[in-house]
């Protein structure tokens, strides 16, 4: 079950990253509060959330002929990569939205495509290995161009025994950037997996953090994952 976001009541207050309601709502509801995000977020926010009902999400640029009675939603992100089912039980989402300027100020600063993926995919590596859980260092197996999200891996998506955890993208607009992601707890319901199948035309791959054989509470995932954020959103302001 979603909770409510990191506060003072926790005795550690967030000063640096604004933490929103977590939410329960559409796919398309979903994606316009990430694109809403994305064109007028003017500190850093955080969001954790869930689909309901299901959905399949496209990258933006993914094209999927799609077929009638479907028993999920099927929406477009405004970033890139392949497509991810979500829905509660099985999966949650995430969103870090970083206004012009918050990951410092040179030139450099507002190119680096990678900075906010480090600052984003860290704070949950960090949260997940003080959860018990033993990441890899690298992809065991060659990146596989596939259709769906969690049969590949790129740099900064998350692993553990070979199985992917937590797929990161990003998108930008007008020196803004967003970084949302999804964390898959476990297989999905066998209705809905072989839906994607027949969609997509691949077979499903991916049993999340189920695989791991440590049991993960995504509360405490997601105060973890906040906790180490602000930390390095200070690290970072303190260093430019």
């Amino acid at each position: 079950m979603l909770r409510g976001p990191l506060g003072a009541e926790d005795g550690v207050p967030v000063s640096l990253v604004k933490v929103l309601p977590d939410a329960s709502a559409s796919g398309g509801a979903q994606m316009a509060l990430d694109d809403g995000l994305l064109q007028t977020v003017d500190q850093v926010m955080a969001r954790r959330y869930a689909w309901a009902p299901p959905a399949l999400s496209l990258g933006k640029f993914q094209a999927v002929e799609l077929k009638p009675g479907l028993p999920f939603d099927v929406v477009r992100r405004p970033s890139g990569g392949r497509a991810v089912l979500h829905g509660e039980g099985f999966e949650w989402s995430f969103a870090v939205a970083f206004p012009p300027r918050a990951l410092g100020a040179g030139r450099r600063a507002g190119a680096d495509v990678a900075l906010p993926y480090e600052l984003v995919a860290g704070a949950f590596a960090g949260a997940l290995r003080d959860l018990g859980v033993t990441l890899d260092d690298a992809r065991g197996t060659p990146y596989q161009r596939s259709a769906l999200c969690f049969a590949s891996v790129l740099r900064h998506d998350l692993m553990s025994r070979g199985e992917k955890l937590v797929a990161v993208a990003q998108a930008r607009r007008e020196g803004r950037v967003l970084v949302h992601g999804s964390v898959l707890e476990r297989r999905p319901p066998d209705e809905l997996v072989a839906a994607v199948e027949t969609l997509l035309g691949e077979p499903w791959e991916g049993d999340g953090l189920e695989a791991t054989g440590v049991v993960v509470d995504a509360d405490r995932l997601w105060r973890g994952v906040l906790l180490r954020l602000e930390a390095g959103l200070r690290l970072l302001k303190e260093a430019s």
